[in-house]
């Protein structure tokens, strides 16, 4: 998995995963950062970072879910794939 950094016209960070030699991005958003941190506020460039490589598994099973077009399990209901 790599972040590509923050999308600010969606809130949220851009990180892609190889599926079988096709790159996928997907948005994780601040709301789902916040919300895993217990703040209302917006987290830190380096909290989400750390955030997202320490859940990179399950971030890859949800955008492989969002990719064969299934809902991803919960707390990755609002990672969405890049359009």
């Amino acid at each position: 998995m790599r972040i590509l950094g923050k999308n600010g016209t969606a809130d949220a960070y851009r990180v892609s995963v190889d599926l079988g030699g096709d790159e996928v991005v997907a948005l994780v958003p601040d709301a789902l950062l916040s919300d895993q941190y217990g703040t209302s506020e917006k987290v830190s460039h380096e909290q989400a970072y750390e955030w997202i490589a320490a859940q990179q598994h399950d971030l890859s099973d949800a955008i492989k879910a969002l990719k064969k077009g299934a809902t991803p399990r919960a707390p990755f209901t609002n990672v969405t794939l890049e359009s």
